[in-house]
């Protein structure tokens, strides 16, 4: 059995720091971050797990992969769901099974289902929790429960979330609303048979014929174990795994995991009237878990009360009652505060990440005329190329103003300046939609036209030239006239980037040469007309 404690936790919480910050893709980061959400809320800093989360979610967005972005949402879901912010995780349950279901991807869907499972049971929906496995199980999604099971565990973390919610439910449980109870009851029959199955399977575990996927799962394999001894009555089954969870939990020696097992035995003290036992258990979980863990912290001090009540003792019983009350009152804002702490930490998270959409957007564009620039025109260009080999048309155009030179040394730089922005202005509202003007570097412009042949891209490029002779100057400097060269080359499956770039950059210096203010034509002779 593997050694758990708060220092090895904390050790290998620094190592997928780390492993993170050298990762050698993002998806390999994406992988470590989400492992390094999951060990801080074990550690019990929800602001931290939620830092990782949204690190994660950032370097999964950074990748094509959308089951690894829902995967990435599944975690903010839990991070959230660990503080009650019900909405929030409930938000990012919807986003991750949308992706995984828009990837196809059936392990996804069943990941984000038994994730979603877990949660409801956290909240005592125990009739939820079984309904939503009962439809996974029935969904063509369910195979994915075995993929690679030794590895990933996913069939693994699914009899543990079926027999602790099933179990709990027919015992009778939960808080789930009284429709929910009816649908669970009227499927008794098929949650009891499933419910053999899976406490078969963890008793299996238990036993040693099987390897559990992550040695973590072992507490959950023996809560699960011991709800189920609850339900079927077997008290001397039940106290065995009750105290075999304390030990571990005890050698473990992770507070919030002995302050779970005292409680669930307490819970079992509770059921068989030893109310001695639950005082003990109940008292000690709710020390450990104190403020850090207040759901359970609650649950626990209303053990004590209904211990001290059933014996008698009243005034213990009430002045438990007074501390609950005033313990909950406490959690509720410490609950408030940590929620709307973490929903600072994802708002930063988005707006970081829109600034730096902000920012790679201007990175592709001309700050002048505001168009994009030569990088954001090669990487349109570069979707063009890709076109052409699939088949589709299109052409480039190089656009060069005429004795640019000439303007800046009889009018100045700045009337320069308001002849490029003018003539990126007037070219961007001429072209369609699907076209784009770039300005390619100085007074060089790049016009891409896509889906056009080589007739309907010369008229075109000869309506752009007429246009920009048509400017009105007047009011900038008169006598002022602009002209353009403008050279055409088509899009070729067999041309890569460069050659076309070459290609149309020969037809420009040939229109140049044939007198400017013309168009010229890659591959066609230089008496050609226009």
């Amino acid at each position: 059995m593997n050694r758990v404690n708060l220092q090895t936790l904390r050790e290998e919480l620094e190592d997928l720091r780390r492993s993170a910050d050298e990762a050698a893709s993002p998806t390999e980061r994406a992988g470590h971050l989400r492992d390094a959400a999951y060990l801080a809320m074990d550690l019990g800093d929800p602001a931290l797990a939620m830092t990782h989360a949204l690190a994660c979610l950032e370097a999964a967005r950074s990748t094509t992969d959308l089951s690894l972005q829902a995967r990435a949402h599944v975690t903010i879901a839990l991070v959230m769901g660990d503080v009650h912010d019900d909405v929030g995780a409930a938000t990012h349950f919807r986003e991750a099974e949308g992706l995984a279901r828009s990837a196809r991807d059936a392990r996804g869907v069943a990941v984000v289902n038994v994730n979603a499972a877990h949660y409801d049971m956290e909240r005592a929906h125990f009739a939820s929790s079984t309904l939503r496995l009962l439809t996974l199980l029935r969904s063509p999604y369910a195979s994915a429960l075995h993929f690679d099971a030794l590895r990933l565990g996913l069939d693994q973390v699914f009899h543990i979330n079926f027999t602790r919610g099933a179990a709990s439910a027919l015992l009778g449980v939960g808080v789930d609303e009284g429709e929910l109870q009816q649908q669970l009851e009227a499927r008794r029959d098929e949650v009891q048979a499933q419910l053999t199955e899976s406490q078969a399977a963890l008793q299996r575990l238990r036993r040693g014929e099987g390897r559990l996927a992550n040695t973590r799962w072992q507490p959950d394999v023996l809560e699960a174990l011991l709800v189920y001894a609850r339900f079927v009555g077997d008290v001397a089954q039940a106290q065995a795994l009750a105290d075999e969870w304390v030990q571990l939990a005890t050698d473990w020696n992770v507070p919030a995991q002995v302050g779970r097992a005292r409680l669930g035995r307490a819970a079992l003290w509770a059921q068989t009237g030893r109310w001695p036992q639950v005082r003990e258990d109940a008292g000690r979980a709710a020390q450990l878990f104190g403020d850090e863990h207040p759901s359970r912290a609650l649950a626990a001090q209303q053990l004590l009360a209904q211990a001290h009540a059933a014996q008698g003792q009243w005034q213990a019983a009430f002045e438990v009652q007074q501390a609950l009350s005033t313990q909950a009152d406490r959690i509720y804002r410490a609950f408030m505060q940590q929620s709307a702490r973490l929903r600072v930490i994802e708002r930063q998270a988005i707006e970081a990440e829109v600034r730096a959409v902000a920012f790679a957007e201007a990175a592709l564009r001309d700050p002048l005329t505001g168009i994009p620039n030569r990088a954001g025109a090669k990487r349109r260009l570069d979707h063009l190329c890709a076109a052409a080999r699939r088949g589709r048309s299109g052409a480039v155009a190089l656009l060069d103003i005429d004795h640019f030179k000439s303007v800046n040394d009889r009018f100045g730089h700045a009337v320069g300046d308001e002849v490029l922005r003018r003539v990126a202005g007037t070219v961007t509202r001429a072209i369609r939609e699907v076209d784009q003007l770039a300005r390619y570097g100085g007074e060089e412009f790049l016009l891409l036209l896509e889906g056009l042949q080589l007739p309907e891209a010369r008229r075109a490029c000869q309506r752009v030239g007429q246009l920009i002779t048509e400017i009105d100057w007047s009011d900038v400097a008169p006598g002022l006239r602009v002209t353009a060269s403008i050279g055409v080359a088509m899009i070729e499956a067999g041309l890569n980037q460069e050659q076309v770039l070459r290609q149309a950059d020969d037809a420009m210096y040939a229109a140049k040469a044939a007198g400017r203010n013309t168009v010229r034509v890659a591959g066609l002779p230089t008496h050609s007309v226009d």
